[in-house]
């Protein structure tokens, strides 16, 4: 993985972030979510759950690692094609980089999102896409914007098939709201998009100069990635993405001797993702409240829910703070360095 940036974030700044009164905020919230649900909503049986815990198979869950990390590459190669569509190379001096730092830039934004509250791992992935590019912030920005609206409308579509399929192979309870969210995000995000293509240019006049010269630069971004020859090509390698989440939820259930109706696997699999957009680090207290929920409705018992919700939460969420963690140090540290020799090779004023 090759970095060219010599300009990192901050580290104070990134602290200020995820330390701010806002984060605790939302901890407190996901904390208190938690243990009301353990308390007041699911019966657990305590001694059962960390018995189920500590039963996981560890080849299963190494597989389930596996799936889950082999997702950021095709996120990553779908990303860089969404970028080279959007023509962010037209811009003087960029270059896009390879399917390993966009796949890293990825990994990076999303540990952002699990230590940070608002999801601010998307504008970070912006920033850090615009860095390494050298791309200006506002189309960098819309390549991100791109692929949340393709993630959601693929979901949309596996998570209705999934449902359809749970209905006709079992007689478990389909959680509607979760259909019902899906619809409204995805319904937004396409207003969004439309609107943009319909109304942009009268909304870019009325703006100010510096403010219309960055919306333009995003709305053309935007508005070019969606170029129908590349977009079947960008929609499979997405699909191929959310089939392996969606293969990390079945691997790891089956570690922990769950034997699910994949149909079953696919909707809780596609639920946990929606959650996650929740304003809180990582979805935390959200994802864990609602997935358990949604695994009772599909059959589980509430004890079961809550061991495959944890174990799974372990790598969607735990490991990538533990390995985007360490490479969101090693990037900063190599652009510091990137930095540096800049500074000795920059040429002196006389």
């Amino acid at each position: 993985m090759r970095f060219y940036t010599g300009q990192p974030l901050k580290p104070s700044g990134f602290q200020k972030r995820v330390f701010s009164a806002q984060t605790v905020a939302a901890l407190a919230v996901a904390i208190a979510l938690i243990a009301l649900a353990t308390a007041r909503v699911f019966d657990i049986n305590w001694s059962d759950l960390t018995q189920q815990i500590g039963a996981t198979d560890p080849l299963m869950y190494g597989l389930a690692l596996v799936a889950y990390y082999a997702s950021f590459w095709f996120r990553g190669l779908r990303w860089r094609l969404i970028a080279r569509t959007a023509r962010i190379e037209d811009e003087p001096g960029v270059h896009l980089p390879g399917i390993h730092t966009s796949s890293g830039i990825i990994l990076m934004g999303w540990f952002v999102n699990s230590v940070a509250p608002f999801r601010l791992g998307d504008a970070y992935r912006g920033w850090a896409f615009s860095k390494q590019t050298k791309a200006s912030l506002p189309i960098s920005l819309s390549t991100v914007f791109v692929e949340r609206v393709q993630d959601m409308a693929t979901v949309l579509i596996l998570i209705l098939a999934a449902a359809i399929w749970v209905i006709m192979r079992s007689e478990a309870r389909i959680p509607i709201q979760v259909i019902y969210a899906a619809f409204v995000m995805g319904s937004l995000l396409l207003m969004v998009l439309l609107g943009m293509r319909v109304f942009g240019t009268q909304l870019a006049i009325l703006l100010p100069g510096k403010f219309k010269d960055a919306y333009s630069r995003f709305q053309a971004g935007t508005l070019r990635s969606f170029h129908p020859r590349s977009l079947p090509s960008q929609l499979m390698l997405g699909i191929v993405g959310w089939m392996l989440e969606i293969l990390r939820f079945y691997l790891v259930s089956e570690g922990l001797g769950f034997d699910l109706n994949f149909a079953v696997v696919m909707f809780a699999a596609l639920a946990s993702a929606m959650l996650t957009t929740i304003p809180t680090p990582g979805g935390l207290g959200f994802v864990e409240a609602g997935l358990t929920g949604v695994l009772a409705l599909l059959g589980l018992d509430d004890t079961s829910a809550a061991a495959l919700t944890i174990v799974d939460r372990s790598i969607s969420w735990l490991s990538v703070i533990l390995f985007g963690g360490l490479l969101f140090i090693a990037w900063q540290a190599i652009s510091r360095q990137n930095g540096r020799l800049d500074q000795v090779h920059r040429p002196q004023a006389k």
